[in-house]
């Protein structure tokens, strides 16, 4: 039997990142309203445009890392969803390029 749970967008409903492509939640950018959580590089996502950004900093229990970032953003609504890892400027155990960094919405 294989499930079919998705991440969808917040505002419009829109399925754009199967649940079984999770990697971990990185704990260190989650409050009450948002949790940030890493997705494996070839992850199926649907739903979703790209657009160049730049360097950011992404931070687990252990270790920050800079990496360059392409924006991601839902194709029905235009809500950001997160980003793509492009490049990876510092060794880590965990963040890989081409892995997805999903912003989960907690409350509105």
């Amino acid at each position: 039997m294989t499930l079919d749970a998705w991440f969808c967008c917040f505002f419009c409903k829109s399925k754009y990142a199967p649940f079984n492509c999770l990697i971990k939640e990185l704990s260190a950018h989650c409050n009450e309203e948002k949790c940030w959580l890493l997705f494996r590089e070839n992850s199926g996502l649907q739903n979703v445009t790209f657009f160049d950004e730049g360097p950011s900093c992404i931070r687990d229990e252990c270790q920050t890392t800079l990496t360059d970032i392409t924006r991601m953003e839902c194709f029905n609504c235009g809500e950001h969803l997160g980003g793509k890892i492009v490049h990876v400027h510092d060794r880590h155990p965990i963040i890989r390029e081409g892995q997805y960094v999903v912003q989960l919405t907690k409350k509105p």
